[in-house]
């Protein structure tokens, strides 16, 4: 974490010495060491958690990628029978309207029936 070789830790603790003492040096190691150990642990705590968001993002890119991918290949295997289907429905409703043009274009007979009907009659 810190690039301190033997040599600076050396005049570290003698100038500790000389300021603390030797009876308060000692504890006041103690209380630096605790306090180093616990930011290196929060230090390692917020490094994993980055490792594990950064994983998860992983995670969900590829998710998402394959995602992609499959409604793709579902579109395209759906592609043709949507087709045939537009291609059934036109034809559906070109037949449909070819018989009600049929329909209306013959001349009704049932009224000229009637028609005679009266003039047989004495």
């Amino acid at each position: 974490m810190f690039d301190i070789g033997f040599f600076e830790l050396l005049l570290i603790s003698v100038v500790g010495l000389l300021v603390f003492g030797p009876e308060q040096f000692l504890d006041a190691v103690r209380v630096t060491t605790r306090w180093v150990k616990r930011i290196r642990r929060s230090f390692d705590e917020v490094r994993t958690d980055i490792q594990r968001e950064l994983h998860n993002d992983e995670v969900m890119r590829e998710l998402k990628a394959s995602a992609n991918d499959l409604e793709k290949q579902v579109k395209d295997l759906t592609a043709p029978v949507k087709e045939q289907i537009h291609q059934v429905e036109t034809a559906v409703q070109s037949q449909t309207s070819e018989e009600t043009a049929d329909l209306f274009s013959q001349p009704s007979t049932a009224g000229d029936d009637r028609h005679k009907e009266t003039k047989n009659q004495p």
